[in-house]
């Protein structure tokens, strides 16, 4: 059964909530790797350097994940403006609305998803 549009607004309104949240959430971590990196100049010993550089990957790595999930929520929301959100991209079966509600940004049914990701 397709989404009602209560339930495509209820979608909406936390994409667009969560797209802020990681919006903040990337800018903070880009920027705390970024000092970081600044510090390897003032760093003591080789400890130390390892320390940072970790600190340093670990922020860019999710500031990385968290950018991936920003593009799949901003896709999601070209869907709904496309008419074409809550439709599996692999069979045209409508997704259920639990599944879109755990996963926003899901494109497939979970058949179709588990198929993709062993096929």
């Amino acid at each position: 059964m397709p989404l009602s549009d209560q339930q495509i607004a209820e979608l909406l309104l936390s994409m667009r909530q969560r797209l802020d949240v990681l919006q903040e959430e990337i800018s903070r971590k880009l920027g705390d790797s970024a000092d970081e990196l600044t510090t390897l100049d003032r760093v003591g010993d080789a400890g130390d350097l390892s320390q940072a550089i970790a600190n340093s990957e670990i922020d860019m790595s999710e500031a990385i994940r968290d950018i991936e999930e920003w593009r799949g929520l901003r896709n999601a929301i070209r869907r709904v403006e496309e008419g074409h959100y809550g439709v599996c991209v692999d069979c045209g079966v409508d997704i259920p609305l639990a599944r879109l509600r755990a996963q926003p940004i899901a494109v497939r049914c979970v058949e179709c998803q588990s198929r993709a990701e062993h096929g």
